[in-house]
């Protein structure tokens, strides 16, 4: 019988292991590891099964495979790391919470307050400052559609979760982590899951009894164990529902045009990313206001100002190098030499940095209009089990079945007709000429998908199991002793990215749990 306390383990080599603990959390990434450091510190015994290694070297991992129906859904692959940290090794590091309105009534269980009384722990534990997300002055009182908000991104060491609580993870007072260890076998009892194994390539298992259970491993791969979870036990998990899987959505992300003629200099004082106190970042973006009646027939989206230029430069170094930081890596020697290279223009980011408190724009930078659009929830595009398709587990694998369809379209030509009209009418007009792609153009890149990976709706929230998949509190309505902590519990996508919603979800959890187990503060 293995310990229940602990710092970390692979399970590679170690044959066959039992352990019990009072919370068993499934997937060590952006959620999982934080609320099983939270609950660990609590005085409870935490024992979190991560299917991946202690890093993710490469861009995919073998575990994250698919199948494909109708259109190729390209998150699938890119944007899911299984390792120490996950998703949070790569994560671009952007924290905003959704409007009020952007929680859609009939969906959400949950008030936009009851989420938002979360946000200083979520703030605290990133080291950001408190304070509002929305900025004035930008777009004028003739743009009242659009609100100007500031995300805060934590410095690049802190956006990866395995550093924030590597102190925790490392004491024997800290959850037990088991890498490599992937969940295949799930066993239910009396309506309650109270078993589950975990198994790595080699052939080694560690089975878990656990009071409480989380699944915390991302969208897609949280849906495929719950389903799988379900065949197992003779569906004790979604029958009669047949709501796991289904509403599998993601936001749209494509480049609508293009800033003409633009006063560079003014625009990066206003646009380009912010610098504050202790290493935070800030950058601007426009949402649709609560009152705008554009939502009555626009989906929540976002809009942000991108570049691209022909030619590397110093800024791809730092960039790069600052990313490695993030992975707990050293930059390599290409990416310090390139950094020597660029040092004209770093010298010039360096003053942009403590003078302007601004991130200065690359060499040669062309400046697009992105807009970030929710895709519309659908009970067709849907995540399934595989009838003839395994990992190396003998597990089916998740198959997704999605696309785009003629409403998305139809909105972003809506959503873009919006922008374009704030635009014209705000001071912002006066410092570049925004000038939209052809609707074709932006319409064929739609289709791709658009890199933006917010996965959303495969096992939503809800009022009643015919209609969700988990309650107001996260919990399994068929079992109700697993909490789902994943992007796929959001009904909708928002109108910003979503990260910030799931950890205020997670500290929502952390307390609710510490409750069931009666842990006095």
């Amino acid at each position: 019988m293995a310990g229940a306390r602990g710092v970390i383990r692979n399970l590679t080599q170690q044959g066959a292991v039992s352990a019990d603990a009072d919370v068993l959390v499934i997937g060590a990434g952006t959620v999982g590891l934080v609320i099983a450091a939270e609950l660990a510190k609590a005085g409870l015994k935490v024992i979190c099964l991560e299917s991946g290694a202690e890093h993710q070297d490469a861009d995919e991992h073998p575990l994250n495979e698919v199948v494909q129906t109708r259109s190729v859904y390209s998150g699938a692959a890119h944007g899911r790391f299984r390792c120490l940290g996950g998703s949070s090794t790569r994560w671009g590091g952007a924290l905003i919470p959704f409007l009020e309105g952007d929680l859609k009534r009939r969906a959400w269980p949950i008030e936009h307050s009851e989420i938002l009384s979360h946000l200083p722990a979520v703030e605290r534990l990133f080291g950001l400052q408190a304070g509002s997300y929305e900025t004035a002055d930008v777009l004028g009182a003739t743009a009242s559609d659009y609100v100007a908000r500031l995300a805060k991104w934590p410095p690049f060491a802190k956006r990866n979760v395995a550093n924030l609580f590597a102190a925790e993870i490392a004491s024997e007072a800290g959850p037990s982590i088991w890498l490599n260890a992937t969940a295949t076998d799930f066993e239910v009892e009396n309506g309650r899951l109270i078993s589950v194994t975990g198994r790595a390539s080699c052939g080694s298992s560690i089975t878990v009894r656990a009071q409480e259970i989380v699944l915390a491993a991302g969208a897609i791969e949280t849906t495929r164990l719950l389903l799988l979870m379900d065949r197992q036990n003779g569906g004790a998990a979604c029958a009669p529902d047949d709501q796991i899987g289904r509403y599998f959505h993601d936001h749209l992300s494509v480049a609508i045009g293009e800033l003409k003629d633009a006063d560079l200099r003014s625009l990066n004082r206003l646009i380009g990313f912010r610098f504050e106190a202790g290493g935070t970042m800030r950058n601007l973006r426009f949402e649709l206001a609560n009152e705008s009646p554009f939502r009555e027939t626009v989906p929540p989206h976002f809009v942000h100002i991108g570049f691209d230029k022909e030619t590397t430069g110093g800024f791809d170094a730092l960039r790069d190098a600052f990313r490695a930081v993030q992975r707990r890596r050293l930059p390599n020697i290409n990416t310090l030499l390139r950094l020597v290279r660029g040092a004209p223009w770093l010298f010039k980011a360096v003053w942009w940095r403590f003078i302007e408190k601004r991130l200065l724009f690359p060499e040669g930078a062309r400046l697009h209009v992105h807009m970030v659009i929710e895709q519309a929830p659908r009970p067709d595009n849907r995540i399934s089990l595989s009838a003839t398709r395994t990992d190396v587990f003998g597990q089916p694998l998740a198959e997704i079945d999605w696309s785009i369809s003629e409403i998305d379209i139809a909105a972003l030509r809506r959503a873009g007709d919006a922008f374009q009209k704030s635009w014209d009418q705000s001071p912002l007009s006066r410092l570049a000429r925004f000038v939209r792609r052809p609707d074709e153009d932006a319409e064929r890149d739609l289709s791709k998908g658009g890199g933006i990976y917010h996965p959303t709706g495969s096992t939503r929230m809800g009022d009643e199991p015919a209609k969700a998949v988990v309650d107001r509190n996260l919990n399994l309505f068929r079992i109700p002793n697993i909490t789902v902590l994943s992007t796929s519990v959001l009904p909708n996508g928002g109108g910003a990215n979503p990260t910030l919603m799931l950890l205020l979800l997670a500290q929502r959890s952390v307390q609710r749990l510490k409750k069931v187990f009666k842990v006095t503060e």
